[in-house]
């Protein structure tokens, strides 16, 4: 509630009041306004940065933040952010976007740096909820990395001109790659499975 009023309020003195009364989903309760769905997108803040350099940028930010709210209502207990974690993300941030890049930013939107503090807290606390959860190590035999070599590394290499290293040389790495597929693999279902059983409402028409 604290977040939703100091949004309204921000975006009210900016001339935004009409983007903040733009409800663009509401997950089990939570709200999420285009206001939300747009700074997440500006600022890459959501899963894949890279998507939300396309057409699709407010979808794909959309999605990040229902996928937020659904894990988090379960996770209670990776609640609490000290200030130091918090402030080397949004320094993190600042370094990635730019520092001129940054402030058209938050001036686009009449922001202040620290109003960026709930997204990043909210993603923060997402990745460690997932971390948690599909923290134990994921086995990976022998014939897989065997396999991922032959079919895959090989002639990723070929592709790029590249001569391929040795099955030796390369087989930790490949068992690294293997491992982070397979728990983004599982991440994916757990999450789509949560949204399955959560109350989301989606109001597309805010979207146009």
């Amino acid at each position: 509630m604290k977040r939703i009023l100091l949004v309204t309020l921000l975006a009210a003195a900016a001339g935004l009041a009409q983007t903040v009364n733009c409800v663009v989903a509401v997950v089990n309760g939570e709200i999420i306004t285009l206001l939300d769905v747009e700074v997440t997108a500006e600022f890459g803040l959501g899963q894949d940065p890279a998507a939300e350099n396309t057409a699709n940028a407010r979808l794909a930010a959309l999605e990040a933040l229902i996928d937020r709210k659904v894990v988090l209502n379960l996770a209670r207990e990776v609640r609490g952010i000290n200030k130091d974690e918090l402030a080397a993300a949004a320094a993190d941030l600042r370094q990635s976007v730019g520092e001129e890049a940054f402030k058209a930013k938050l001036g686009k939107f009449g922001l202040k740096a620290q109003d960026l503090e709930p997204y990043l807290e909210d993603r923060i606390l997402y990745d460690r909820a997932l971390a948690l959860r599909f923290s134990q190590s994921i086995p990976v035999s022998v014939t897989e990395v065997e396999r991922h070599y032959r079919d895959i590394y090989v002639p990723e290499q070929t592709r790029l001109g590249v001569a391929a290293e040795p099955l030796d040389r390369v087989s930790d790495s490949i068992q690294v790659r293997i491992r982070d597929e397979r728990r983004a693999q599982q991440t994916t279902s757990w999450v789509r499975d949560l949204r399955k059983s959560a109350d989301i409402q989606i109001k597309k028409d805010c979207l146009k």
